[in-house]
């Protein structure tokens, strides 16, 4: 209860002693003021607002009192009354009055109980106007009664407990026309006395009602605008979060705090699509939050699947409601889209007496709407960043394919590099065998060494799918049933993520490249498949290249019709062999023979028969002597018909022994002629060694020619050593 101001001013207080002056203060110089003099004003007019307030404090302010207004109201037309009528008691009046005046103002100030206080008060009110008319007021017809009418218009106006004074008062004015002989008239007043106290009531009630309605109303208006302002404000705060750290995990840990404290949800939280599922990026208040949504789970699920904001006022109502806590009433779930892509899912649950209404709505909606923006420029970021990575791997990778055109060494560059350009448990680099026409897989890095030299089908497993359309493939979940045959027992998760793309050449498929990994949570994505695409075009680019070369100097060193080294390869060898024996100590020097082989009468052959006959002998010839040496002995085709072979570490015994093995294994092989006949060749060929003390591979080479010579000389098809 505010005081009623006091004007009176210190000398209304009892105060008699002039008001001084203050002490004079030495002129300050021109234009600036003492700062004494300044704080000394400052404190002046400080300690007169002080004392102000503490008087203003003293009493009620009528205006701020409706019952002391009406309290005053129905004193001042009672002393005047008592005054007009010259009463002998004015005394009288004037004291209950004041009593009356007095014990409201402190009632006023009585800070607890209120509704049991202005009961009380509006019943004083009524005791003192029926005091005023039986006592005070002497004469019939108690003429002060009409004073009942504002305390009923007050009542009435204040509702609640303040109605039971109406009824009393109502009672009051009827009781003279009930207990007393009154006329005719004066009754008639006193009945429409009550009857105007009962309309003002009903009046002054309906009134009031009507401006508590609006101003209910108008309180609600402005509850709901200030929410929507904070809202608001909370909202922008969201899109500073997200603008300065993008949808980082704190980001969106700030976002659902946001939701929680300033909103005032109870179970906020953002799921982020992460492939076919919602993984759970953030949360609050959640005792057992479900990590993972799946598509077709939930109210989350549903709304991942239709795109469509969901609104559930009940979520018993809804059969797809999954709970995660058991207090939960309400839900409000809003998909995350970006260019009609799902980015994740915003969902609020509210337990308890919170309930969600379409303000809720429109702000979630909203919120939803920054998180999106977020999202989607956080994935472009991450994929340009992505991209950057792979291209720079990519580029890396293909210097690396350059420095070599050896194709062993270029498939374990192609293996190696291809698991560093696309992370994955395992690369696998699979090839067609031209001589069979299969494909098999030729290096493996990571994983089981056991995936090496399966067979691949075409469509069969993930790289045989890739060759067989000869585009890049993906499969987020490959499971072990469709792993290809040679490959089902490998040590491997029995669903991982697989990737294929083709290494396509002049003739379609030439292989594969293919990754695998075990964790399905990542996915191989469209930026890693662009990737995988053009490291197989590098792929198929650098294998074409090594075969060219490697075909390119075996078409130099081989013999074109035979497939055995030709003279010049034979000559280089015997150089470096040579060179190698020299720098060898004589005791050091390992025995060295050779045998010059020469088919008889091969000249007659070709003109009796046909230079295709004759290339047909030579090449059975030359197999002959490729199944009968070692790997590491040294075999051309010297000239013509003529071979010569040279045994490392062997005498010349061993040589003899070797060249009859030949000749006897080749005289017994039979050749088809076009007219249904068959032929036989015989050869010849002649052995020499070096001793400890020589050198000269040329001097080998010349002795062998001598045997071989004698063994012309003495009939054909024999071996003689030189």
């Amino acid at each position: 209860m505010t005081s009623i101001p006091n004007v009176a001013g210190p000398a209304a207080a009892g105060s008699t002693a002039p008001v001084l002056p203050s002490p004079a203060t030495p002129p300050a110089p021109s234009g600036y003021a003492p700062v004494e003099a300044l704080l000394a004003a400052q404190g002046r007019r400080s300690g007169a607002s002080d004392r102000l307030r503490r008087r203003q404090a003293l009493l009620p302010s009528l205006s701020r009192d409706p019952l002391l207004l009406l309290a005053v109201a129905l004193v001042v037309p009672v002393v005047a009354m008592e005054v007009f009528i010259g009463s002998t008691r004015p005394g009288i009046a004037v004291a209950a009055s004041a009593l009356f005046i007095a014990i409201q103002v402190g009632l006023g100030r009585v800070r607890g109980w209120p509704r049991a206080i202005r009961l009380t008060r509006f019943a004083l009110c009524m005791a003192f106007v029926a005091y005023a008319n039986l006592d005070l007021i002497s004469g019939a017809g108690w003429p002060l009664l009409s004073l009942v009418v504002p305390i009923v218009a007050l009542a009435a106006a204040s509702g609640g407990e303040a109605l039971w004074i109406v009824g009393a008062a109502l009672a009051l004015t009827l009781a003279p026309v009930v207990t007393m002989s009154l006329a005719d008239d004066v009754r008639r007043q006193l009945v429409a006395i009550t009857m105007a106290s009962g309309v003002m009531a009903l009046g002054s009630r309906r009134i009031v009602a009507s401006l508590e309605r609006s101003r209910d109303r108008l309180r609600r208006a402005q509850a709901r605008e200030r929410r929507r302002v904070r809202q608001l404000a909370a909202v922008e705060r969201v899109g500073a979060i997200l603008a300065r750290e993008g949808p980082s995990p704190a980001a969106l840990d700030s976002v659902v705090g946001l939701l929680a404290e300033t909103f005032g949800y109870d179970y906020p939280s953002i799921y982020v699509w992460n492939g076919g599922v919602l993984r759970l990026g953030a949360q609050r208040n959640y005792t057992a939050p479900i990590e993972e949504f799946p598509a077709d789970l939930g109210i989350i699920g549903r709304v991942a699947r239709t795109r469509e904001a969901v609104f559930l006022s009940d979520v018993s109502a809804d059969p797809d409601y999954v709970a995660a806590d058991n207090d939960v009433t309400g839900e409000i779930s809003v998909p995350l889209l970006g260019d009609g892509d799902l980015l994740g899912v915003l969902n609020v649950e509210t337990g308890g007496s919170r309930h969600l209404d379409a303000d809720d709505f429109s702000t979630l909606t909203i919120v939803a709407d920054r998180l999106a923006v977020s999202l989607a420029l956080g994935r472009e970021r991450q994929k340009l960043t992505e991209r950057a990575r792979l291209m720079d791997r990519l580029v890396a990778f293909s210097r690396s394919l350059g420095r070599s055109l050896d194709p062993a060494t270029v498939h374990e560059q192609v293996a190696a590099g291809a698991s560093r350009v696309i992370t994955a448990d395992m690369a696998v680099l699979a090839l067609l065998d031209p001589a069979t026409g299969e494909y098999r897989t030729v290096k493996v890095e990571g994983g089981d060494p056991a995936a090496l030299g399966v067979r691949i089908l075409p469509g069969e497993g993930i790289t045989g799918r890739a060759i067989e359309s000869t585009t890049v493939v993906a499969d987020d979940r490959l499971e072990r049933r469709a792993f290809p045959k040679g490959a089902a027992r490998i040590r491997m998760a029995d669903t991982v993520a697989a990737m294929s793309a083709p290494l396509i050449g002049d003739h379609g498929a030439v292989g594969a490249v293919s990754w695998f990994r075990e964790d399905l949570a990542r996915p191989f994505t469209a930026q890693e498949r662009e990737v995988a695409a053009l490291v197989a075009a590098q792929v198929a680019l650098a294998i074409a290249n090594a075969e060219l070369h490697h075909a390119t100097e075996v078409a130099a060193v081989t013999d074109a019709l035979t497939g055995l080294h030709n003279r010049r390869f034979f000559d280089t060898s015997m150089v470096r062999a040579e060179a190698s024996r020299r720098r060898a100590a004589e005791d050091e020097r390992r025995p060295v023979s050779a045998i010059m082989f020469d088919l008889d009468h091969f000249g007659l052959v070709n003109k009796r028969h046909g230079h295709q006959t004759g290339d047909r002998i030579l090449q059975a010839f030359a197999e002959v002597v490729r199944r009968r040496v070692r790997a590491s002995d040294l075999v051309a085709r010297y000239g013509g018909e003529e071979f010569v072979v040279v045994l490392d570490g062997a005498t010349r015994t061993e040589a003899v022994r070797l060249a009859d093995e030949i000749r006897e294994t080749f005289a017994g092989v039979r050749f088809a002629l076009p007219d249904g006949a068959a032929i036989g060749c015989t050869v010849s060929a002649g052995c020499s060694a070096l001793a400890e003390s020589e050198t000269a591979g040329a001097l080998l080479i010349e002795r062998a020619d001598v045997g071989l010579a004698m063994a012309k000389a003495s009939g054909r098809d024999r071996v003689v050593a030189a």
